[in-house]
């Protein structure tokens, strides 16, 4: 265990503690908040329940009118169905409605005291007019009983009659529903002065706890946050790995603590650094570059192609039957034969060109500034170079072949048609019974019912957009 972790730094004692001036601010902020917030939720909760109860009153007296005058209106529609269709049903349900319409209106919701006496007269006036309806309601049905509804007509005065006292129970229930809803209003109107007194003193209570915080931040700026300033910028600069400087904070000892204990962490990454930078650029098995650190290089020298003009080949190097040597001598042994086509790749192309290990049996080389010719017979190199090595590990001894493709960028080719083209002549070298060297140009690409099966431009845009 390094170091660091077993020896920490001790806080410097010279200083004076934070944390004691911190609880001392705490307590200025919080004390006043909770007292001021206090009285400020109690008016709160007074204005709230006064609306409250406001709602409740127009559920309680407001509603039930609306409902008994929509089922007044609701009653009278099987009454008129009856005189059309004589149905029985719908003179039953006439008469079952009228009836818990008179229970209703003769025992009414309680109301409000300030308009009980009123709120009486109106119920039993309604009441009244429809027991007086329902009455010639009846005399209709008697006189039309057991007799064909459409050549026994009502009475017309007793039909008028009817309707009429309907109409003046609705106005009755009208006039109360109009009294309530002033009453109604008036609640409302006072409820929200209320809520707004309550508000204004909410206002001044954080007004005060503003004030009071304000002071208390001006009382730390200089003790705190000019070290915390330090510390930040500090931060910034370690974060943008600028050059290194000690971190100092003559202030209080537990900020002194953080500067020594970030100075030796910082040291300590520092060391680390390349280390990790080499592994995030290898591939963990071959020790060459890996698909990340191919990405970045393919999408520079791209970049650079289209923007002075200047040509590279890709080259695609694809192993023969791999998967059967894991399966005749297993997997330890597969990694070794990979290893050793590794190094002969390595010795085989020049120092400026790029190797990287793509998959698990491919291999990508970049060709800077190489032409047809030149790409041609790098790829005949490698070919031949590989087999005609025996390849002996531990009582084994085999050959291998490779399929290898290759293409030459050309004037303003996208990344995507050159990553098109080597996949399109690995598979050529394929079909052609393995062991084999393909060109492929974009033309050809473009003639042929082709599907990518090595190179993905998928794949290269999620490792570009993770690098």
């Amino acid at each position: 265990m390094p170091d660091f972790f077993r020896k920490p730094a001790k806080p410097v004692s010279s200083a004076p503690s934070l944390k004691t001036r911190l609880r001392l601010s705490i307590i200025i902020i919080v004390l006043p908040l909770f007292i001021l917030g206090g009285i400020g939720f109690l008016f709160f909760q007074k204005s709230t329940n006064a609306f409250n109860l406001a709602i409740e009153e127009v559920v309680s007296d407001v509603i039930p009118v609306t409902e008994l005058k929509d089922k007044i209106q609701k009653t009278v529609t099987p009454f008129n169905r009856y005189l059309e269709t004589g149905a029985l049903d719908e003179k039953n349900r006439f008469l079952q409605l009228s009836k818990d319409i008179q229970k209703t209106l003769n025992h009414p919701a309680k109301q409000d005291a300030t308009q009980l006496s009123l709120a009486n007269d109106i119920y039993q006036s309604a009441y009244l007019n429809w027991r007086n309806a329902h009455r010639i309601a009846v005399k209709i049905f008697n006189r039309i009983d057991h007799k064909d509804v459409q050549t026994q007509k009502p009475p017309f005065r007793l039909l008028q009659k009817f309707y009429q006292y309907v109409i003046e129970t609705t106005l009755a229930l009208d006039k109360l529903h109009l009294s309530m809803q002033n009453q109604v209003k008036i609640r409302f109107q006072k409820a929200k002065e209320l809520k707004l007194n309550a508000l204004l003193l909410i206002s001044f209570v954080f007004l005060l706890v503003y004030i009071s915080t304000l002071a208390t931040i001006m009382m730390l700026n200089r003790s705190i946050l000019e070290p915390i300033v330090k510390l930040e910028q500090w931060a910034s600069k370690f974060s943008r790995d600028q050059s290194f400087t000690p971190l100092k904070l003559n202030s209080y000892r537990e900020f002194e603590f953080i500067a020594q204990t970030y100075n030796r962490l910082f040291q300590m990454l520092q060391d680390d650094k390349d280390i990790l930078a080499a592994l995030s650029q290898k591939d963990d098995l071959t020790q060459l570059n890996n698909k990340r650190s191919l990405i970045t290089r393919l999408t520079d020298e791209h970049s650079r192609h289209q923007r002075y003009n200047t040509r590279y080949s890709l080259m695609l190097i694809d192993v023969d039957h791999l998967g059967s040597i894991s399966q005749n001598y297993g997997a330890h042994i597969c990694d070794l034969t990979l290893i050793q086509i590794a190094r002969l790749l390595e010795h085989a192309i020049r120092p400026t060109d790029f190797l990287a290990r793509y998959n698990s049996d491919e291999f990508l080389i970049i060709l800077p500034e190489v032409e047809l010719h030149g790409a041609n017979i790098t790829a005949e190199r490698i070919r031949n170079a590989i087999s005609e090595h025996v390849f002996k590990f531990e009582n084994h001894k085999f050959g291998i072949t490779v399929s290898i493709g290759f293409a030459i960028v050309q004037d303003n080719q996208p990344l995507e048609e050159v990553l098109q083209c080597v996949d399109f002549a690995v598979q050529q070298a394929k079909l052609a019974g393995r062991n084999q060297v393909q060109y492929c140009n974009a033309e050809t690409v473009k003639s042929s019912n082709f599907t990518p099966k090595y190179l993905f431009t998928a794949d290269f845009k999620l490792y570009k957009d993770q690098t």
